[in-house]
């Protein structure tokens, strides 16, 4: 099911814990690429929609914080 968030606080704590497991993911991902479990390629296959998925949200993130200083 979808989260819709009613409040401020309530985005930004799903945001953080968006955040938080996507980070958990990929962590998880380069331990198993350095153990040898999973191969480089694979690594990299699986782990750049990650990348993309955090970088958006930082992006969000960073678009937020310079409209309220503005």
């Amino acid at each position: 099911m979808e989260f819709v968030a009613t409040t401020i606080t309530e985005h930004i704590r799903h945001e953080s814990e968006l955040r938080g497991k996507i980070k958990g993911k990929i962590e998880t991902l380069e331990n198993l690429c350095l153990y040898g479990i999973l191969p480089k390629k694979q690594f990299e296959k699986m782990v750049a929609p990650l990348r993309r998925e955090l970088s958006e949200i930082l992006a969000g993130e960073k678009q937020k914080n310079l409209r309220a200083e503005a």
